[in-house]
């Protein structure tokens, strides 16, 4: 029997702030216009972007498509250790994107798995400097709990790797993570394989206390 949820009251907590809609949307290979049309079809109050969109060298500017309402989530998209993605989310915050920043660190150019150990030490360093940081990591309940103790505000395992249109693979780690921790709790998935409840387009959604949907 399904429950009827009140978006309105369960709502989606990061850092603080407070949101209706668990669905964070991907800007990644979409012409500018389709970014703004998703944004106001979908109603989307979370909106990732790689640095290099919010200043492409004289191009439309991305930030230019976006409403001032909806949370800009830059990446750390190319770090391949913590401190190259430090460096990335200060840059960010200076460039006027705000202080949520998704932590993506990978040293594996081939399967582009996420560095579990630097993403911990990053996630502390911005933690402390009032950043509100969203890990990606390779879903592992002990990295979890030391990313919860580190100050991120969410846990954002991966789902599968990268392109490879596998849908969830990670699905028995995922629900220790969703059992275990008091996080928010998402991973990235293709729209078309929704096997879990969550948070994101092209991320998987989460179930139990905190849902949350993110995709691209």
């Amino acid at each position: 029997m399904s429950k009827n949820i009140d978006l309105a009251k369960d709502k989606l907590v990061l850092g603080g702030h407070e949101f209706t809609s668990r669905f964070i949307l991907g800007s990644g290979k979409f012409s500018l216009d389709l970014v703004k049309a998703c944004i106001e079809k979908a109603d989307a109050q979370i909106i990732t972007l790689a640095l290099r969109r919010a200043n492409d060298g004289g191009l439309a500017n991305i930030l230019d498509y976006i409403p001032d309402n909806v949370t800009l989530l830059p990446n750390t998209s190319g770090a391949r250790n913590a401190d190259e993605a430090v460096r990335i989310a200060r840059l960010s915050r200076e460039l006027g994107c705000g202080d949520f920043v998704k932590i993506e660190i990978m040293r594996d150019s081939k399967y582009l798995l996420p560095d579990n150990f630097e993403t911990i030490t990053a996630t502390e360093i911005l933690a402390k400097e009032g950043f509100i940081v969203m890990p990606y990591m390779y879903p592992d309940l002990n990295v979890a709990r030391d990313l919860a103790n580190a100050g991120a505000a969410c846990i954002m395992p991966l789902g599968a790797p990268i392109g490879s249109n596998k849908g969830i693979c990670t699905k028995e780690f995922i629900q220790i993570l969703i059992d275990e921790i008091d996080l928010p709790i998402g991973c990235r998935h293709r729209p078309s394989f929704t096997g879990m409840r969550g948070y994101g387009n092209g991320r998987c959604r989460s179930h139990g206390k905190h849902r949350c949907c993110n995709s691209r």
